[in-house]
């Protein structure tokens, strides 16, 4: 009788013992979903931070996307000598360089690249061409001397006006 209520304890206990390393972070974490936007915006801001932009070369910049818009909004911060307007509208210019091509006067961006990926399920659902419409480009410039006086612009990617 002794060594049947220890089989029996034994094999209940066994389910528990195999499933004692299913439940590590690890585990939890790998069985979560990464969505198209997560994944675009870690290779989007991981070719923004490994790379250098003419006229843009001591900036950083970072993308996030804006819930409450829909919109993905790129931050530039642009340290330069005196903080103006002008300093202010080419950093948003030299911002919409990295994203923007133009052929026969057609502004053609770039950065569905950055979000497509190789399977074929939204290839219908999705117009990647909408998507650079949504696309919001905040310019920060600084003045290196005194951080405090700044000046802010933002701009649409596929639009020409900026404001300030």
């Amino acid at each position: 009788m002794k060594i049947a209520v220890y089989y029996i304890m034994v094999l209940l206990l066994l389910p528990a013992l195999s499933n004692a390393d299913k439940n590590t972070a690890a585990s939890i974490i790998a069985k979560e979903p990464v969505t198209m936007m997560d994944l675009g915006l870690l290779k989007l801001n991981s070719m923004l931070s490994n790379k250098t932009f003419p006229g843009l070369t001591n900036a950083t910049i970072g993308a996030n996307y804006n819930a409450r818009r829909g919109t993905i909004d790129i931050k530039v911060s642009n340290p330069v000598k005196k903080a103006s307007q002008k300093q202010c509208q080419e950093t948003i210019h030299h911002t919409k360089k990295i994203f923007l091509h133009t052929t026969d006067k057609k502004k053609i961006s770039n950065i569905h690249h950055y979000f497509k990926h190789e399977g074929t399920r939204y290839k219908n659902k999705i117009n990647w061409d909408n998507l650079a419409d949504n696309i919001m480009i905040t310019g920060i410039v600084l003045t290196k001397n005194n951080f405090q006086h700044s000046i802010y612009c933002q701009s649409k990617l596929m639009k020409n006006k900026i404001t300030f």
